[in-house]
């Protein structure tokens, strides 16, 4: 399906210089390069809140020890013991 763009002077002159670099066409260039961008897109929205806040957490520690480890379980533990008082 045809599309159309409009790119600055600078982003034409990058994508011009990746193609003539990858020795393919600047069409084949962009339709990868939003193939692969949407497709992270797409891959990070499916992810849970709990699995995008693991990634963020620096390895090592951050010096609150078992909180960091074990922080799905005491969340889970914290949010059944609210349902249950509030369940009452």
């Amino acid at each position: 399906m045809p599309s159309s763009t409009r790119l600055d002077k600078e982003t034409e002159a990058l994508l011009k210089k990746a193609a003539e670099c990858s020795g393919v066409t600047k069409s084949h260039l962009v339709r990868e390069s939003i193939r692969a961008y949407c497709t992270r897109i797409v891959a990070e929205k499916k992810r849970t809140p709990w699995e995008i806040y693991q990634s963020l957490q620096p390895i090592g520690g951050s010096g609150h020890g078992s909180r960091v480890k074990n922080g799905k379980k005491i969340m889970t533990a914290n949010l059944e013991e609210k349902r249950k008082k509030w369940s009452l």
